[in-house]
């Protein structure tokens, strides 16, 4: 489906009054939220936006294990929820402070003991659930290793 839409967006996208993809793609979106967001981004119209809802949940009802499908859908339908959710973050004091440091999550600012200790359903343990049917563990240690050597 998605390989299908990809010409017609193209199409779209080259008719006059609307967007094209810049010749230099900011590494974020403007605050507005329109233009590109990458160097292949095709900004979509709302009514481009709708065919698209469309088109990805027909095709996830159909397979659901179309996760292309699934992901289109999120990607079209989320925007709201997503600024909705970062309004949230910013009026809570410690999703302001994630918010404001961006921090990354890596192999060497994981502790996994503490993951462990949290409870039941928080983000943390349900992440090192993920990380144990995702990731194996023991390469997961040698990553933090501290003595570790290249070999």
């Amino acid at each position: 489906m998605a390989t299908l839409l990809r010409p017609v967006l193209r199409r779209l996208c080259g008719l006059p009054g609307l967007q094209r993809p810049a010749a230099e793609m900011p590494l974020r979106a403007r605050s507005d939220g329109a233009g590109p967001l990458y160097s292949h981004h095709l900004p979509t119209s709302p009514l481009q936006k709708g065919l698209l809802a469309a088109g990805s949940a027909a095709m996830a009802l159909y397979n659901p294990y179309r996760h292309d499908m699934v992901a289109v859908l999120g990607e079209t339908t989320g925007h709201r929820t997503l600024k909705v959710l970062r309004d949230q973050m910013r009026r809570d004091p410690e999703g302001a402070q994630i918010l404001q440091e961006r921090p990354r999550i890596s192999t060497s600012t994981l502790d996994l003991g503490k993951l462990q200790s949290l409870p039941e359903g928080s983000l943390g343990r349900e992440y090192l659930r993920f990380l144990d049917v995702n990731v194996s563990f023991q390469l997961l240690c040698i990553w933090q290793s501290p003595d570790r050597t290249e070999e």
